[in-house]
């Protein structure tokens, strides 16, 4: 399965492929900047950057025309792993907004994280604590609006994203912590209709001990 990219990104490689095929060169960071009329080469170091966790760039560092087109990145089937692009963050307590494009990719093994279109957010916070999810851990989820009551799944409404139970009510949704600390949240069906938005449910957890 090779890893997807976004619009931008796929427009920055393309010209990077046909860049370097005319010249026999390949752009600078500040080429590419340029190229797309981004005012800082900041932006354009950061869609490269992109690519090159993804398995399609690769670059030699200090050296400015260093860009080469490679492959595309693939889960290793042999060792059974699943490629799953990590994109954010999200709250686990009070919303933050966390849809952002992927910083790096995962390999995770097929067995443990099971499922179609696979995504990971950093966590912070303390409201799913009674569920075993702290602050600096990893959610990993199935995409989709799809969810059975009493799932954790990555919500968003009004722009914000936070993780929290999620059962049907006859008004709505009601958005319930692993926490006493924080009240459960009532979704009402004009919300719903409006700015809500279930982007995920929770198939595992990765903890890193540092």
């Amino acid at each position: 399965m090779a890893i997807s990219l976004t619009t931008t990104q796929d427009k920055v490689l393309a010209f990077v492929k046909q860049a370097s095929a005319q010249s026999g060169l390949p752009p600078t960071i500040r080429e590419v900047a340029q190229h797309f009329g981004w005012s800082s080469t900041s932006t354009a170091q950061q869609h490269l950057t992109a690519l090159q966790k993804k398995g399609r760039l690769a670059r030699t560092p200090g050296s400015p025309r260093s860009l080469r087109v490679t492959g595309p990145m693939r889960a290793d089937s042999s060792a059974q792993t699943v490629a799953v692009p990590l994109v954010g963050r999200i709250a686990a307590g009070l919303p933050i907004f966390a849809m952002e494009e992927a910083e790096e990719v995962l390999l995770l093994p097929r067995a443990l994280f099971q499922g179609n279109s696979l995504f990971a957010l950093h966590v912070k916070g303390d409201s799913m604590i009674n569920a075993g999810i702290f602050d600096s851990d990893i959610a990993v989820l199935r995409s989709g609006p799809e969810f059975s009551d009493g799932d954790i799944a990555a919500v968003v409404l009004d722009e914000d994203a936070t993780l929290k139970r999620v059962f049907k009510t006859k008004l709505g949704l009601r958005l319930q912590a692993e926490n006493p600390a924080y009240p459960d949240r009532l979704v009402d069906s004009e919300q719903i209709e409006k700015s809500f938005r279930l982007a995920g449910v929770l198939v595992g957890t990765i903890r890193c001990f540092t």
